[in-house]
This record gives C-alpha cells, sequence and structure tokens, in this order.
C-alpha cells in the first residue's frame, strides 16, 4: 500500500504529538540515545498496528452465513467473539464473527481460510 501524502502529512503531525505527549527518551532505554529512539518508535509503531489490525477486523462486513471449511455446507453466524491473533508485529486482540456449522457441529472462523489458519 503506497501511503498518500495527505496521510504521511497526518502520521508527521501525529507523531509531533506523540513525541510531546512522550517527552525526553531515556538513552537508558537503548545501548545508545539513537537506539531508545528506535526503541520508542518501535514500540509506538507496535500499538499502532495492533490499533489498525482491530479497526480494520471490526469494520469487516460479514454476512449471515459463510462456508463450512469442512464439508462446504452453510454455516450461520452465531455472534461475535474475541480471538488473539499473533500477527507480524505482535499479538493482538480481534472481535470477529464466529460461524457454527450444523453439518459438522462445529465452529469457524472464515477468516482463517483467508490466511492459511
Amino acid at each position: 500500500m503506497a501511503i498518500s501524502s495527505e496521510l504521511r502529512r497526518r502520521i508527521e503531525a501525529m507523531a509531533v504529538q506523540l513525541c510531546d505527549e512522550a517527552g525526553e527518551v531515556d538513552e537508558s532505554q537503548g545501548v545508545c540515545w539513537l537506539d531508545a529512539v528506535e526503541n520508542r518508535a518501535i514500540e509506538l509503531a507496535d500499538a499502532l498496528a495492533a490499533e489498525v489490525v482491530k479497526r480494520q477486523s471490526a469494520d469487516r462486513s460479514a454476512a449471515d452465513e459463510a462456508t463450512c471449511p469442512e464439508c462446504g455446507q452453510p454455516g450461520r453466524c452465531r455472534g461475535t467473539r474475541e480471538r488473539e491473533l499473533i500477527t507480524r508485529r505482535g499479538p493482538t486482540t480481534i472481535v470477529e464473527r464466529e460461524y457454527y456449522c450444523p453439518a459438522c457441529r462445529r465452529a469457524f472462523f472464515p477468516s482463517d481460510q483467508r490466511v492459511g489458519g
């Protein structure tokens, strides 16, 4: 995904605000001052990535039915459930629809099929 110039401008403004709120960098948080700065940036980026994953997952439109990955029969949505995912940026919790297949008598998440789960 290419970041638009408007989005880049907003990220820069957010970075200024976060740096102001976080205060001075503690050099003891790294092997040198620049390492401590990078450690803070990584921590902020990981928190941002987790929030983006949560929000994008919650915003996905979902159908009342989904195809069971086991038998191919339609499964019915039986509500939402929190799941912890291990992402490339670390663990995060998302809320997604859980489906139930009456033929197999098992619950499933359609997103598992999209990511090779």
